[in-house]
């Protein structure tokens, strides 16, 4: 098995393992709500409690959740990239350099034991990285969830136009690494819808049968009356046994015809239709419609240019470095199938920042009907923007943002917002 190794990996691996965390007892909800800014009325006085936000450290609140034996089905984040800035989630026994790969791996390994400790056997794992640690992360995630298990990684262009102050190549593309608990048991991951919106419904291996064309049909060929008898289209042919009216777009009488359709009467009734050419054909229903396998394309998401005109929506100004779009949490929760039916999925994101991943679910619930229960993590960094905000940390910009954002996009969800 190939290793990743570094100085002070095995204490990092301890610290997952063996590590006491803060007493289960001091998550308080109250102190959280008291504690977090934002208007918590609604939900907080819900007896019914759903998503929730935790402000805390997340090796603490991983460690917790594991105490709990609580699992997901998918877990994304979006780690710091290790560019230069401050590790908020540098370990304070790390004594090496704060920018040093070493570094970002000391904080990034126990996290990673955690998290594969937490998803059930057929979950995900979803990690948007650039190329600072991209191969650093490969590897470390290969040897912690197993190379079989790498189902893939996602192209993603963060942003549309290349930047002018790059030296050398100007960095428009990000990752999103993509692993399973278990690639054997985790379902096919799914991919946008098929385009294809009609079929044929003439084939000619088909026994030829009589169905009827009914009045009301639409009908996309010229106006008039085609006489009884027989007509191909392309290679295909059927017979009118009685002529076919046709006016202001639409089949004015029933006619009879002998074909080899492939449909049944009851489904050529209800989506057929007569094409430009004199053809026979069909609407697929949205019933039938199938997902494409899953492809690691992203560049044509949404990118972060949209992700800070969406908190602008909220906040009016810039109070986030690097947030992700709705848009492309979206396309990764619509990955995921609901494997149990039973159940919602559960979700995480222990690297919550602005909250995107919450309000994704949110929108991607609402467009496919799968019901999806999240947990946000996120620690009470202390904000850096010089803004006018009022917001001292970043859980605090959090709990606004998906609270607010929710109720402007129409949505009604319980949260329960603790801190430990």
């Amino acid at each position: 098995m190939l290793e990743l190794v570094w100085p002070g990996k095995q204490l990092s691996a301890a610290k997952a393992v063996h590590g006491d965390i803060s007493q289960p007892a001091s998550w308080n909800p109250a102190l959280a709500e008291s504690a977090l800014r934002g208007d918590f009325s609604a939900e907080s006085g819900s007896a019914k409690k759903t998503h929730r936000l935790l402000a805390a450290d997340n090796l603490d609140a991983l460690r917790w959740m594991r105490s709990c034996e609580q699992k997901y089905d998918i877990i994304y984040i979006d780690p710091p990239y290790n560019t230069g800035s401050v590790l908020t989630y540098n370990d304070k026994s790390s004594q090496r350099g704060s920018f040093s790969s070493a570094a970002w791996l000391d904080q990034i390994y126990p996290r990673m034991i955690l998290a594969r400790e937490l998803l059930h056997e057929t979950g995900v794992l979803f990690v948007s990285i650039d190329d600072n640690e991209a191969c650093h992360l490969m590897t470390l995630l290969r040897e912690v969830f197993g190379h079989e298990n790498h189902l893939g990684t996602i192209k993603w262009r963060r942003k549309r136009k290349p930047s002018f102050l790059d030296k050398h190549l100007s960095a428009t593309l990000e990752y999103v690494l993509v692993f399973a608990k278990n690639s054997k048991l985790c379902p096919r991951l799914l991919g946008s819808m098929t385009e294809e919106m009609t079929r044929p419904v003439l084939n000619a291996s088909n026994k030829a049968v009589e169905r009827v064309i009914p009045a009301g049909l639409p009908a996309y060929c010229a106006p008039g009356e085609y006489a009884a008898g027989e007509y191909k289209n392309r290679s295909l042919t059927f017979t009118l046994l009685d002529p076919l009216i046709v006016a202001d777009g639409a089949v004015l009488k029933d006619a009879r015809v002998i074909g080899q359709f492939r449909i049944a009467q009851e489904l050529w009734a209800v989506t057929g239709y007569v094409t430009k050419n004199l053809g026979l054909r069909r609407r697929i229903m949205e019933s039938e419609r199938k997902r494409r396998h899953a492809e690691d394309d992203g560049t044509h998401w949404p990118t972060n240019e949209d992700a800070q005109e969406e908190l602008k929506q909220i906040f009016g100004e810039r109070v986030f470095d690097f947030p992700k779009p709705v848009g492309l949490l979206r396309e990764i929760l619509a990955m995921v199938p609901q494997v149990d039916t039973t159940r919602p999925l559960e979700c995480l994101d222990f690297y919550a920042g602005s909250g995107s991943f919450l309000i994704a679910s949110l929108e991607q619930t609402r467009a496919d009907g799968i019901e999806r229960r999240v947990d946000l993590v996120q620690s009470r960094e202390k904000t850096r923007s010089s803004g006018t905000h009022q917001f001292t940390d970043i859980a605090e910009i959090c709990a606004h943002r998906v609270t607010v954002d929710s109720r402007r996009r129409g949505f009604s969800p319980n949260f329960s917002f603790l801190q430990l």
